[in-house]
């Protein structure tokens, strides 16, 4: 009997719990693209030269081929939310969701390609790859400037929506067309 109680009074606590909230996925608004390319009126070899300080100073360079005018850094950041944007959980950002319940990291690479295009002027590209990943999870979300990336999540709540879209902020290609813009 005592135990019929017992099994009944929990069941009637249960069955009074307001129902989990559902997780609520809301993608992200769209970015209007960065111009990712500037010409700067330095000469090539100087250009080059410059750039490679520069750049190098912030960001550790993993290659370059002045031949091809093609440089690679790499760059790893603790401020995810800075840098990219993969829409809202619930009301939370999800890159700051995925950090808080899962951990997470935000690498990637930065390419560089100068071309001379005169005597006295150099075209510069910059695109920039980044790599979302949550540790925990090992899901990876890779995409790049100016293309934003859906991606299938592993394990998406219930009924969600198993899609998460990502794009870049662009603060880092504009931090860094900038520092070339300004070289002197």
């Amino acid at each position: 009997m005592l135990r019929t109680i017992f099994a009944l009074s929990i069941l009637f606590l249960i069955s009074c719990q307001p129902p989990a909230e559902k997780n609520r996925y809301t993608a992200p608004k769209d970015i209007d693209p960065i111009q990712n390319y500037l010409i700067k009126e330095i000469e090539f070899d100087e250009l080059w030269d410059k750039t490679l300080i520069e750049i190098g100073n912030t960001y550790k360079l993993s290659s370059k081929n002045k031949t091809s005018g093609e440089m690679s850094f790499v760059f790893t950041s603790k401020k995810v939310s800075d840098f990219i944007d993969c829409g809202m959980m619930n009301n939370e950002i999800y890159v700051d969701y995925i950090e808080r319940i899962f951990e997470s990291k935000l690498d990637g690479k930065i390419d560089l390609k100068l071309r001379s295009k005169d005597k006295y002027a150099t075209e510069v590209d910059l695109v920039t790859e980044f790599r979302f990943i949550s540790k925990e999870t090992g899901t990876r979300w890779t995409f790049q400037t100016n293309k934003p990336k859906s991606i299938l999540v592993g394990n998406p709540a219930y009924g969600a929506d198993p899609y998460r879209d990502c794009q870049s902020k662009h603060f880092l290609e504009a931090s860094i067309l900038n520092q070339i813009a300004t070289l002197k």
